[in-house]
């Protein structure tokens, strides 16, 4: 799935605040990932992410993951952002393994 590396490379690359850095990897890379094409390992930690980066209400129209970074303290957003890059590791994983 390049959609998880080009997220990481995004993250890495990208000089705002975590936070915005770990939504907008969700946003440009991963919201439209389905669940089930990916490893069944990671499956569980995928809805975990995408409950997190959506749990707060929106005001106005700026979306839920723009409502949920906003309320998110950094030492949340590096957690998501490493299980995100742990995500990865398993997917290039399994794709060497092939």
């Amino acid at each position: 799935m390049k959609n998880f590396s080009t997220a990481v490379r995004h993250m890495a690359a990208s000089p705002k605040k975590i936070q915005e850095r770990v939504g907008d990897a969700y946003l440009y890379h991963l919201c439209h990932v389905k669940t089930e094409e990916l490893p069944e390992e990671i499956q569980t930690d995928f809805e975990d992410l995408k409950t997190r980066l959506t749990s707060e209400q929106p005001i106005g129209d700026e979306g839920s993951v723009n409502a949920t970074i906003r309320n998110m303290t950094e030492f949340e957003a590096l957690e998501i952002a490493q299980k995100i890059v742990y995500m990865t590791e398993i997917i290039e994983s399994r794709l060497r393994d092939q």
